[in-house]
């Protein structure tokens, strides 16, 4: 019986440990990983340049991506004329989650959870505030980045 308990114990911690059932900030980082604790700060060159896009792929329900999205509001006031955030529900919507599968697939990506974030050729698994600085870092650097290229719309073209 005491064993019983523990495994239900254990499944309900598993079950509750964040979207889709899988506590992606816990996963230990791998040396292909970035820091996301890093607190470097990079300037924007050209503030002329068209702002970049940036994917958000998110489910509805999910308190990790109302969390993401939270942090692009505030980080909209001070950086928004250098990306277009977009988004795309996936629990609900079978072709965006087409797409974020399609991305990922394109960008080597070998683990799907929400959100699921998009800067330049760069995907962003999970959310916390860690990696807050990170993410405003890579919108500077692909919108400083003179090659850049916009995968998602790629792949979306080609789909059609």
């Amino acid at each position: 019986m005491k064993i019983l308990a523990r495994l239900l114990i254990i499944i309900g911690c598993i079950i509750l440990v964040g979207c889709n059932n899988q506590n992606v900030d816990s996963l230990e980082p791998t040396p292909s990983q970035p820091n996301f604790s890093e607190e470097t700060e990079e300037e924007i060159i050209d503030e002329n340049k068209e702002a970049i896009n940036v994917y958000l792929f998110w489910g509805n329900g999910c308190h990790i991506c109302e969390n993401l999205m939270n942090y692009f509001e505030e980080l909209e006031k001070e950086y928004g004329n250098y990306y277009n955030l977009i988004k795309y529900e996936v629990w609900y919507n079978e072709e965006n989650s087409n797409l974020m599968h399609e991305v990922g697939n394109k960008l080597n990506q070998t683990y799907f959870a929400v959100p699921f974030l998009v800067i330049g050729d760069e995907v962003i698994v999970g959310y916390n505030n860690n990696k807050d600085n990170y993410i405003k870092e890579r919108i500077i650097e692909e919108y400083n980045n003179n090659e850049y290229v916009d995968v998602v719309e790629q792949i979306k073209s080609s789909l059609n």
